[in-house]
């Protein structure tokens, strides 16, 4: 029954993961059960509505397996203590990635063994410091209302489970082989081609940080084998798939500064030039051209990544504020 299912849902939601399928199934047998015994097994909608209304809404039945004196933060706090630890983490890890982004930008040099004993020392000091006022509140005897009037079909509907997309996922994988492949054989290849002349010049910014760009790659195509292994998201893999993307900032950021360095040292604009020089560089001087073209191109997808990873974050905090990314308790 849809609504037997959508209210179990909801009260795993408010369970803790250890014995949740052992307390769900205990409910789903009361409630089929006692509509059994109250309809000769044939039970309508307005008696399932009928049994839930008694039964309590979903985070009252399961703050009643879970006694408030064996908490330090009981199960009527918890949603609203997740709430704010995701809020908490989610700033320091971003805190620290903005401040680790603007020294890279402005071109400080970063200290990775200060950087990570940053995060090791932000993320646990803002985490402890809401779980010791989530302990007060709980010792407090504060409690959010739960008696409060409700009605079993405004419960929303069981989530479906977030499948990946296995095509995209292949032609990323199938795209990033061959574009490592590409640099790995002919890594000198790669640059600008005076046409008229037949004359070519090497890209040296790229070929300065190949390292980077292999493991940026590398990581990529790691990440998607694994999520089509996988097969679905969940909030471990989404974090996962964030880390990858700040790691590809961090190698575009180093690519995009890298020619402008380069336009700079040889008497060109890197941060803004006139498009309209474009065109006279393709004639006059196409190494500048082309390494304007490349400049701009890291730039464009340096913006890209960023604002798709900001909408990454945004969205992951928004399904983990709704407890969109919990178990089915099927």
């Amino acid at each position: 029954m849809e609504l037997i299912e959508r209210y179990l849902y909801q009260v795993g939601k408010h369970l803790p993961v250890k014995n949740r399928e052992d307390i769900l199934a205990e409910i789903r047998s009361h409630l089929e059960d006692t509509l059994e015994e109250r309809t000769n097994g044939k039970p309508g909608e307005e008696d399932v509505v009928e049994l839930l209304k008694e039964m309590g809404s979903p985070r009252k039945i399961a703050a009643s397996y879970n006694p408030q004196n064996q908490y330090l933060i009981g199960p009527a706090l918890y949603p609203l203590f997740r709430m704010v630890a995701g809020i908490a983490l989610a700033a320091s890890i971003g805190a620290q990635l903005l401040a680790g982004g603007i020294s890279l930008w402005v071109g400080s040099s970063i200290d990775a063994g200060e950087f990570v004993a940053g995060l090791l020392t932000s993320v646990p000091t803002a985490l402890g410091s809401v779980v010791i006022v989530f302990m007060i509140l709980q010792a407090a005897g504060v409690q959010p209302k739960m008696d409060e009037a409700w009605d079993p079909r405004t419960l929303p509907a069981v989530e479906n489970k977030e499948e990946v997309k296995r095509g995209e996922l292949i032609f990323g994988i199938s795209a990033g082989i061959v574009l490592l492949a590409l640099l790995i054989v002919m890594p000198e290849r790669i640059g600008i081609y005076n046409m008229p002349g037949a004359a070519f010049y090497a890209n040296p910014v790229i070929l300065q940080y190949l390292p980077w760009i292999y493991a940026s790659l590398a990581l990529g195509i790691g990440f998607d084998i694994y999520m089509l292994w996988q097969g679905r998201w969940n909030i471990a893999n989404r974090a996962l798939e964030l880390g990858t993307d700040v790691f590809s900032i961090v190698v575009l950021t180093m690519l995009y500064k890298g020619h402008v360095a380069w336009l700079e040292a040889h008497g060109a604009s890197g941060v803004i030039f006139n498009l309209l020089d474009l065109p006279k560089n393709l004639i006059n001087n196409p190494q500048v051209f082309g390494m304007q073209s490349f400049c701009m191109a890291f730039g464009v997808a340096l913006i890209v990544l960023v604002a798709v990873s900001i909408s990454k974050l945004v969205k992951m905090i928004l399904r983990a504020l709704s407890g969109g990314e919990v178990i089915s308790p099927r």
